[in-house]
């Protein structure tokens, strides 16, 4: 055995280490679909819990470069496509639209502290939301005024809130680039 090599035998090259944490991303975002459809539905305020997806969107777009960041963003919205009640392919559009999105912000403006990144999760869940309610009402679905008004309102809020505590524990799993 070459004494040069750790005590595995592997050198873990910049290429493998990228691949590795690439796979714990998935597998993170994997675990937070499992969390979101389980676990959050005891967490919900006014029947309203937060979007783990798009904080994985809005942490692979400020930290994977745009090939990997849209793969990312692919894998949660077909994720969410999968779980939640509205037609399937609309959150992967989106998730896809605000990745591309948020890396084109992120090449103009650094984001680099947790006040920012909540800001911009904020905004994105609110935009989402929106979006998802026209989209709604625009295939001919109903949305009450005041459900529509309080998912507008509280859950980029509570999404917003959750940022750094999802955040924190995945550092030293993803690249900053």
């Amino acid at each position: 055995m070459n004494p040069a090599l750790p005590k595995g035998g592997v050198i873990l090259t910049k290429g493998r280490a990228g691949w590795v944490k690439k796979f714990i991303f998935f597998l993170a975002v994997f675990l937070a679909g499992m969390l979101q459809v389980t676990i959050l539905n005891y967490f919900r305020i006014l029947t309203i819990k937060p979007c783990l997806f798009l904080i994985f969107v809005v942490i692979a777009s400020l930290t994977f470069e745009l090939k990997w960041a849209l793969i990312f963003s692919l894998f949660a919205g077909i994720l969410k496509d999968i779980f939640s009640i509205s037609a399937f392919g609309i959150n992967s559009a989106l998730f896809l639209l605000w990745s591309f999105l948020i890396v084109r912000l992120n090449r103009e403006i650094s984001i680099e502290n947790n006040v920012l990144r909540s800001t911009l999760v904020l905004i994105v869940t609110f935009l989402h939301d929106i979006f998802l309610g026209l989209i709604y009402v625009y295939s001919g679905n109903y949305v009450p005024l005041g459900i529509f008004l309080r998912i507008i309102t509280l859950q980029p809020i509570f999404t917003a809130l959750i940022l750094p505590i999802v955040f924190k524990p995945m550092k030293p799993f993803y690249s900053v680039k």
